[in-house]
């Protein structure tokens, strides 16, 4: 019988050598590993009212949606809505752009009173916006407030701007940053309704990304 070859199996030679992987396999397999694992680490486990999306680490921006659902602009009305699990990072709340049928007013739109508040558990208030849908911020993704802001110098005859009338949690216009394992109450209010019909909207809560 062949000196390697006992009962049919293949022994190896008492010189044989098992090579290592190439170092540069070794480390892009850590570099995924801790990359799993961070991820693993820092992804929310969202628990609330809506639905939650995680667009993932390569987005640049709005990494993180929360869509609350549609809310009423033809009265006046309140609704509330419970977020546990937010992502630690700056969010947003605010409105998608009113999307109208034929039978939506938008220039008597513009002039309902709407408010946004989001309160901790512990009461503690880190938005509380009030103005006339006018008076709001209106990009192509969503309807929101900006706080106030003031120059500052920074001594080469330039200035920067920053924010003040911080609230809590970072609270600034309808800006925040939550804290994971905290519970926020969202609350919506139509208080000044235009009493027009077919203007529909969401309210949802966005931000992250690696910018």
């Amino acid at each position: 019988m062949h000196p390697q070859l006992q009962s049919g199996a293949f022994t190896r030679p008492l010189n044989f050598t098992v090579r290592p992987p190439p170092m540069h396999a070794r480390i892009n397999a850590l570099v995924v590993s801790a990359a799993a694992l961070q991820i693993t680490a820092c992804a929310p486990q969202y628990s609330g009212d809506g639905t939650f999306t995680d667009f993932g680490p390569q987005s640049a921006h709005e990494r993180y949606l929360v869509d609350l659902g549609p809310v009423d602009l033809s009265r006046s009305n309140t609704r509330t809505f419970r977020m546990l699990g937010l992502p630690s990072t700056e969010l947003t709340i605010g409105l998608r752009p009113v999307s109208g049928s034929p039978g939506c007013d938008a220039a008597a739109l513009a002039g309902e009173r709407v408010r946004i508040a989001v309160v901790a558990g512990n009461d503690a208030g880190a938005v509380s916006e009030e103005a006339p849908l006018s008076a709001w911020t209106h990009s192509s993704d969503l309807v929101y407030r900006r706080g106030a802001q003031r120059q500052e110098p920074v001594g080469d005859g330039s200035v920067r701007l920053e924010r003040v009338g911080i609230r809590a949690y970072g609270g600034w216009g309808t800006y925040f940053t939550p804290k994971t394992d905290e519970v926020y109450i969202a609350t919506f209010e139509v208080l000044e309704a235009a009493g027009t019909s077919g203007c529909g909207s969401r309210l949802v809560v966005l931000g992250g990304g690696w910018k």
